[in-house]
Order: structure tokens, then C-alpha cells, then sequence
């Protein structure tokens, strides 16, 4: 009789811990503090959706080559 030549498996990776829930103002602290210095660009498409980005000052060119507008 021959003997199976299975492998055995690796364990799985735990799962990640689920981020506390903010309130409110909360988040939009947290949001506030991430565009803090950062140059507010909009685009609109043809259907009238605007895009909004927070991009670093030193990239605007990049952006507005893109079709962004700076505010």
C-alpha cells in the first residue's frame, strides 16, 4: 500500500480588528486633519458630477493637467 503525499495546510491569518466606530464629529474631525494644508481641486464631468480632490500643493500642476480646478 502507498502512503497519501498530501500537505498539510497553513493556518489561516487572524482577522483584523474592526476600527472603533466615531461619532460624528469625530470623523469629520479626523478628515479635517488629513486635508489640513492640502489645495482643494474640483472636476466636473458631462453629466454634472463633481469630483473633489485634496491634493499636496507641490502636485497642482500635475492635476490641473489633468482637468482639475483649483478652488
Amino acid at each position: 500500500m502507498s502512503t497519501p503525499n498530501r500537505r498539510s495546510r497553513a493556518a489561516k491569518p487572524a482577522e483584523p480588528v474592526p476600527a472603533p466606530m466615531l461619532s460624528h464629529a469625530e470623523h469629520m474631525e479626523k478628515l479635517q486633519a488629513r486635508e489640513q494644508g492640502k489645495t482643494v481641486m474640483y472636476k466636473q464631468d458631462a453629466w454634472g458630477h463633481i469630483e473633489t480632490r485634496f491634493v499636496r500643493t507641490q502636485n497642482v500642476k500635475a492635476w490641473e493637467a489633468k482637468g482639475f480646478i483649483v478652488r
